[in-house]
């Protein structure tokens, strides 16, 4: 049982891990989507400034929460290993 559910972990910690560096590698991405969307809504036109900051300010927020999410996973993802480890 203890095994079964260590490696349940393991495996959703993997999972997270992964989804974390994706959202930190695809952050700029999403960004200037987002930035793309806000000038499609206004009529075509924006404000210089306004449209930057827009982009930026996603972008570090997809990469902040991409970051937590990784960190967690790879900390997750140690424990996990290392409980499995102790059970083998």
């Amino acid at each position: 049982m203890k095994r079964k559910m260590a490696i349940t972990s393991l495996c959703i910690m993997v999972i997270a891990f992964i989804i974390g560096i994706m959202l930190i590698f695809s952050s700029v991405t999403i960004g200037q989507s987002i930035g793309d969307n806000a000038i499609r809504r206004n009529g075509g036109s924006m404000d210089t400034s306004r449209y930057e900051r827009i982009i930026d300010a996603n972008t570090l927020n997809f990469r902040t929460v991409g970051l937590v999410v990784s960190l967690v996973g790879g900390i997750g993802m140690l424990l996990s290993g290392y409980a499995l480890y102790k059970e083998i």
